[in-house]
């Protein structure tokens, strides 16, 4: 393992100038292994609060659905749900509510496939009743009273095609809305914490409706369901849209160049949506190419983590610097994530963080930043378009 370079002293001062009341920073081990067996990734939505996240861990034929408070008791999991192919784990800001996807019927519905559940600060509810059993993907709200997933029902009663699939929204008193537009496939909605914002991606044309076939960002909301806008325009897909803790951005991944001519280039780089300045930022321009991004608020700035070659890595937007979290060279980090404050991220990797060399599936472990500190890189600044929509500090 590579030997850590000493932070930069804009980076550190801003972790110290940020420290939590409950200095979780300096109480936390260095890393915390939040599994130990198994293979087990990291949900798509990130956590949105700061004290709890979950997850899915193979337990024999099934996966449990589990949250940990990593502060108070990370060695004594809340069990969700444990029977069952349960998959796509999503938790609410307050930590006590969460959905899921699974093959299980614990309502004893009897409805078919995959369905989506919620359980409601320890109240089982349905969420899908779907016909198709093809629901999947949930992501809630701030307290977990509304719901956004994926279906290839018309669960709405819009006329949706049978066996394309749309993003769908459980409202407070379990009606279902239809958020997506068009006769494109829609898949992977995120709910913001904040700002109620609900970004996915759609290969439907922004005008016509019509199946374009190229998946682009798309940016709605959970309240008034005015129509959704497309973020981006490019030849290559655009997916695996997160959004920040705070509200502010929206950050993906796409194969087109859209810093430059839109073409398809055929390797996904990440990208930033400012939703204040209404101006993008290309983040990497790797060779091989970097997959599913994160975005999290640090004090002034904002940390955009991802994972480049199966490394964990993320960039200070502000600072302009990329850093690279300490993980074995030869190992494979599935996702990184900003979770749980400002001194620590989260990833699933094949990398022995508690001793050397590589385990046989991927593990969790909680990084305290602050114990151990992240490798600067020799780093190209980001790429603004149409101009720089947020300040350098």
């Amino acid at each position: 393992m590579r030997s850590a370079r000493p932070i930069s002293l804009l980076l550190l001062a801003t972790l110290l100038l940020a420290t939590p009341a409950a200095a979780h920073h300096r109480q936390t081990p260095t890393i915390l292994a939040l599994t130990t067996s198994g293979d087990t990734p990291l949900p798509r939505v990130p956590a949105q609060g700061k004290k709890t996240l979950t997850l899915a861990v193979p337990v024999g034929p099934n996966k449990r659905i589990i949250g940990v408070d990593v502060f108070k008791d990370p060695d004594t999991p809340i069990v969700v749900e444990t029977t069952g192919d349960n998959g796509n784990p999503a938790i609410s800001f307050t930590g006590t509510s969460y959905a899921w996807d699974t093959t299980a019927d614990p309502l004893d519905l009897g409805l078919p496939g995959r369905q989506v559940v919620l359980s409601l600060n320890g109240n089982l509810l349905p969420v899908s009743n779907d016909p198709t059993g093809t629901s999947q993907n949930p992501s809630l709200d701030t307290v977990g009273l509304r719901v956004a997933f994926e279906s290839q029902g018309d669960l709405a009663n819009t006329g949706n095609p049978p066996g394309t699939s749309q993003v769908f929204l459980r409202n407070p008193d379990g009606s279902i809305t239809q958020v997506s537009q068009g006769v494109g496939s829609a898949r992977n909605p995120v709910v913001s914490a904040k700002r109620r914002q609900l970004a996915f991606e759609s290969t439907s044309d922004p005008d016509t409706g019509v199946d374009t076939g190229v998946s682009q960002i798309w940016l709605g909301t959970i309240v008034g369901f005015g129509t959704p806008i497309a973020l981006t325009d490019g030849q290559g897909p655009s997916r695996n849209a997160s959004i920040g803790d705070d509200g502010r951005l929206v950050v993906f991944e796409s194969t087109a160049d859209l810093a430059g001519t839109g073409a398809d280039t055929g390797v996904p780089q990440i990208f930033m949506y400012d939703t204040k300045s209404q101006t993008y930022a290309r983040i990497t321009n790797d060779a091989g190419g970097c997959t599913m991004p994160a975005a999290a608020k640090v004090k002034r700035d904002w940390r955009i983590a991802f994972v480049c070659g199966g490394q964990p890595f993320f960039y200070m937007l502000r600072e302009d610097q990329r850093y690279r979290v300490q993980t074995d060279a030869g190992s494979v980090t599935q996702r990184v994530v900003g979770e749980l404050g400002i001194h620590f991220v989260a990833l699933s990797t094949t990398s022995n963080l508690l001793g050397s060399g590589t385990t046989a599936g991927k593990q969790v472990y909680l990084v305290n930043l602050y114990k151990r500190p992240p490798q600067p890189v020799a780093t190209v600044p980001a790429t603004w378009f149409p101009t720089r929509g947020i300040n350098p500090l």
